[in-house]
């Protein structure tokens, strides 16, 4: 049986001959509230669906629909041929205006049977449509893998009766309440790691921490680069991810040192070069099975995570509250670099925008990647990153307990750049 998964954020695209059975299949899989449907539109419109002339003002009631839909966080299937690159672009925009998942489902059914199919129906295509559509359709499959959707499938004559759908949470969302202690940006401050980790009640055993109540640590990202201990932070937190004692976001730094590991042609700097360097010294099983695990867990880990049913929010530089729930591309930017502006300031520092100033939502955000003197709520979100590596601090939050535990920084390990205000590090 061919299983289908789709998150239930997504706009899913059917594209494919008519004939191809696209409304049987959504109607058999979705709720009729979740399907568009070009022709329907196009009733809507005319009365008609075989009133071709009015296909122009039909398409443009078909994509208000959908993006009326999707502006409402709705999962929505469109139900057209969808076999021009235009058509699909179209589709595509919406999509991503709204930072859903795009799904495409591809009916590759042969030509006789959407032929026999349209001669069963009640309002038959000419043949001459058919033979252009299933033109498009092989030129769709020769190239559909160029074009920006984040899943496709392919489904075939024999497939049809056998799918399973599967309307599946984002990988963001974790089914876990806590408690958790939520640390901050650790930069290679392993001493401090160790110590925060020792009064928050952790006990090491086989190299993984664990917590004897069962408590779980959420890591906020940035582990490794400017401090005196990269590589043993890193290891640190891989191994309690590994286990089960652990989650964890990726920061900036560690889409960095990732894109190293790939063999990707990167600037070394901003305290990557710490890192590097302690690889160098390593002994090569030591840096193989680094780079191995590192890469591993930093391909699954989601750009942020929704736990306690949607009341706790974690990612490394923010999130807005419009993003959450949702999944794409512009959203993995904001979670890793935060609201920047494209700019740099006169230390040569990015400009960003106080997304948290104008948070309103309802879940708390904990965050850090910005370095600010002190853990303070705002309007439900919380910066823990205090700036160890900067001479600060390690800090923690304790949830659901709102408590914050810190470790002062036994050194200033790095001085490009200094622990700035909000005023000063936003517009």
């Amino acid at each position: 049986m061919k299983k289908i998964q789709i998150p239930k954020t997504s706009l899913v695209v059917l594209s494919g001959s008519a004939g191809c059975g696209k409304s049987s299949f959504a109607s058999r899989h979705f709720r009729p509230t979740q399907v568009v449907s070009s022709d329907h539109c196009r009733a809507m419109v005319s009365d008609s669906e075989e009133d071709m002339p009015a296909s122009g003002k039909a398409f443009k009631v078909f994509r208000l629909l959908i993006d009326s839909r999707l502006s409402l966080g709705k999962l929505t299937v469109s139900d057209s041929t969808a076999l021009t690159p235009k058509a699909r672009r179209e589709l595509i925009t919406i999509g991503r205006k709204h930072d859903f998942q795009l799904v495409l489902i591809i009916f590759d059914i042969p030509f006789a049977v959407c032929s026999e199919r349209n001669l069963s129906r009640a309002r038959n295509v000419p043949s001459k449509v058919l033979l252009s559509h299933r033109r498009l359709l092989d030129r769709t499959l020769a190239g559909i893998h160029g074009e920006d959707f984040d899943s496709i499938y392919i489904i075939k004559e024999e497939e049809l009766d056998s799918i399973n759908v599967e309307i599946v949470p984002l990988p963001v969302e974790v089914p876990l309440s806590g408690p958790f202690d939520i640390i901050g940006d650790v930069h290679g401050c392993c001493n401090e790691l160790e110590t925060l980790l020792d009064r928050l009640g952790y006990s090491k055993a086989n190299n993984v921490y664990t917590h004897p109540a069962g408590r779980m640590a959420v890591f906020t990202g940035d582990l490794g680069d400017r401090g005196p201990r990269c590589l043993d932070s890193i290891e640190l937190a891989l191994n309690m991810v590994s286990s089960g004692s652990a989650l964890y976001v990726p920061g900036n730094h560690c889409r960095k040192l990732h894109s190293y590991f790939q063999g990707r042609k990167i600037k070394i700097s901003h305290g990557l070069e710490r890192t590097l360097e302690e690889l160098e010294r390593s002994e090569k099983s030591r840096r193989d099975s680094l780079a191995g695990r590192f890469m591993e867990i930093y391909k699954k880990a989601p750009p942020y995570l929704i736990l306690d049913r949607g009341r706790l929010v974690v990612s490394h530089a923010g999130i807005k509250e419009n993003m959450i729930g949702r999944l794409s591309g512009r959203i993995r930017r904001f979670c890793l670099f935060g609201d920047t502006t494209g700019e740099v300031d006169a230390k040569g520092l990015p400009v960003r925008r106080d997304w948290a100033s104008q948070y309103r939502g309802s879940a708390l955000v904990v965050y850090g990647h910005t370095p600010v003197a002190e853990a303070e709520l705002r309007n439900n979100t919380i910066d823990i990153d205090q700036g160890c590596v900067l001479g600060g601090k390690l800090t923690a939050l304790r949830y659901p307990e709102m408590e914050i535990a810190q470790v002062e920084a036994l050194d200033v390990y790095y001085t490009r750049g200094v622990m700035r205000s909000f005023a000063e590090v936003h517009l």
